[in-house]
């Protein structure tokens, strides 16, 4: 991941790659592919964002003791400590050194999740994060991964990637084809990625069920070429690794980003056994 934060003049607020994020919205399949999908499973992620609304300056953010940011199509504010937004998170430590007066455009990330946002709120303030515990916190972990990732944490990458991977192991899930699109969307050739990735070609390469590739899954592949590519590899880290679950052992170095942040302690192996 580069340290690089580029800042525009103007405008910060897209977190996306490319292309559409409603395709994500309205995807169909769940969490675990292996399980049946309910009616009110697809219809939670669906919903009518609220038009957006005039955004209030407030006046000289950063020169006060705050600074808003603001999430989402509807432009939802929340207030953050600007001593510690400069202090934990690069991005913002460029953008509020170098801006006199961020204008709330610069400020406004249309394309975040408004509870991925709240986490991150949390984070900065000091708070801790429990991790998730269902199939829609998932979604809001992943999307505070991709805030994390555009901002330059590496501190809280390294922490989402462990909660995501506990609870993976703990439900024993896998990722289904419309999480692989999110993570590629947002935040592409991430350790985030690489592990969902992985998660999708163990459960092709170990499971016994016909076919081994979904349909949905053969689908989205052939939507996007470089998410094609990025399955195709995983499966050979699969198959290289003799059929390691990558869901279990420690978390440093694989899926861990030490580009600035010092080396985790080295951990126990984890003793597990495949199914």
């Amino acid at each position: 991941m580069s340290t690089n934060l580029h800042v525009p003049a103007i405008r910060t607020g897209s977190m996306r790659k490319s292309g559409s994020s409603s395709s994500l919205r309205h995807s169909v399949e769940q969490e675990n592919e292996l399980a049946p999908v309910t009616r009110s499973r697809r219809n939670s992620d669906s919903h009518v964002p609220a038009a957006p609304r005039a955004l209030d300056r407030p006046p000289s953010q950063h020169v006060k003791d705050t600074t808003l940011l603001y999430a989402g199509r509807a432009h939802k504010a929340l207030v953050f400590d600007t001593a510690q937004l400069k202090a934990k998170v690069p991005y913002f430590k460029k953008l509020l050194t170098e801006t006199p007066d961020p204008s709330p455009e610069q400020t406004t990330f249309e394309d975040a999740d408004e509870a991925s946002l709240a986490l991150f709120h949390s984070w900065v303030g000091g708070k801790a994060l429990h991790g998730p515990t269902d199939w829609h916190s998932i979604g809001h972990y992943l999307g505070l991964y991709a805030l994390a990732w555009k901002f330059g944490c590496e501190d809280l990458e390294n922490r989402v990637v462990d909660l995501i991977r506990a609870h993976y192991a703990k439900e024993q899930m896998t990722a289904p084809p419309y999480r692989l699109e999110y993570i590629h969307t947002y935040a592409p050739h991430s350790l985030m990625e690489s592990f969902l990735f992985t998660t999708a070609a163990f459960r092709c390469m170990t499971s016994r069920e016909e076919p081994a590739i979904s349909a949905v899954m053969k689908s989205t592949m052939a939507r996007d070429s470089e998410m094609a590519a990025e399955f195709a590899d995983a499966l050979v880290r699969v198959h290289r690794a003799e059929g390691k679950d990558a869901r279990h052992g420690p978390s440093c170095p694989a899926w861990h980003v030490h580009q600035v942040t010092k080396m985790c302690a080295p951990e126990m192996e984890e003793a597990w056994a495949p199914e």
